[in-house]
């Protein structure tokens, strides 16, 4: 059974945490999934360092930095090597510690507030893809290496590419020059439908007729009813699969 503790700080940022805490109350209404909170700082050093050292655990684990570096504040200060005093959030699933957020993974910072938010939009929290099972940024190293698992004779441009709309994850040339414009989802939510749709700014950014380019997601999960939602907007959709070969 998944649940989640917020550890803070009497320093840490009290708008984080009202946020964090509206979030994990929407969750436990939503999936019956329990929360806590902890103030570290009434932790003993013996306590603080457990945690500590737990965290590094998983870090390990998982090839997850969670110690302060060029990409802002994470959970264990570069000064003093401990927990330092913003927020964080520790991921258990029957009692075992299986994610730490915020962290940074492939150079990609994922922070509390938009965990929370995607955990709030999924079906199952309880089976949710987390840090220890495939990432998007696994994805995106899947497709932009074999882009032919997309479609053949597909060719990779770019990664993380920024228009006016926000960040498109990859960008790839078919084989009739169109631009597919790809958004990585793990499990496509509804936000993510209008966040491809807002692509289309590459057009002016670039110089490509919208007629053109294409729209696409590329995930592990979609529910039904977003799958329609695509078809209606014209957004492709891929899903991740295996095929058994022998």
């Amino acid at each position: 059974m998944r649940n989640y503790m917020l550890c803070i700080r009497n320093d840490s940022d009290q708008q984080e945490i009202d946020k964090c805490t509206s979030l994990l109350e929407h969750i436990r209404d939503k999936h019956s999934v329990s929360y806590d909170i902890l103030d570290i700082s009434f932790l003993g050093d013996d306590e603080r360092q457990h945690l500590t050292n737990s965290i590094r655990h998983v870090s390990a684990a998982q090839g997850i930095a969670v110690k302060s570096q060029g990409k802002g504040p994470l959970p264990i200060s570069r000064n003093t090597n401990s927990l330092g005093k913003i927020c964080t959030l520790l991921v258990y699933d029957d009692n075992k510690l299986i994610g730490v957020y915020p962290h940074v993974k492939n150079q990609k910072r994922i922070d509390i507030l938009p965990y929370l938010e995607k955990m709030l939009l999924i079906d199952d929290v309880n089976t949710a893809f987390d840090s220890q099972s495939i990432t998007e940024a696994d994805i995106s190293r899947m497709i932009s290496t074999f882009p032919e698992l997309i479609e053949p004779g597909l060719q990779f441009l770019d990664t993380e590419v920024e228009v006016e709309g926000g960040r498109i994850d990859a960008v790839f040339k078919d084989n009739n020059g169109r631009h597919l414009l790809i958004e990585i989802e793990i499990e496509v939510g509804d936000n993510a439908i209008g966040q491809v749709q807002r692509f289309i700014t590459y057009s002016e950014k670039y110089g490509i007729p919208q007629n053109q380019i294409r729209l696409g997601f590329v995930c592990a999960k979609i529910p039904e009813s977003r799958l329609n939602a695509c078809k209606g907007a014209s957004i492709e959709v891929y899903t991740l699969c295996l095929v058994k070969k022998a």
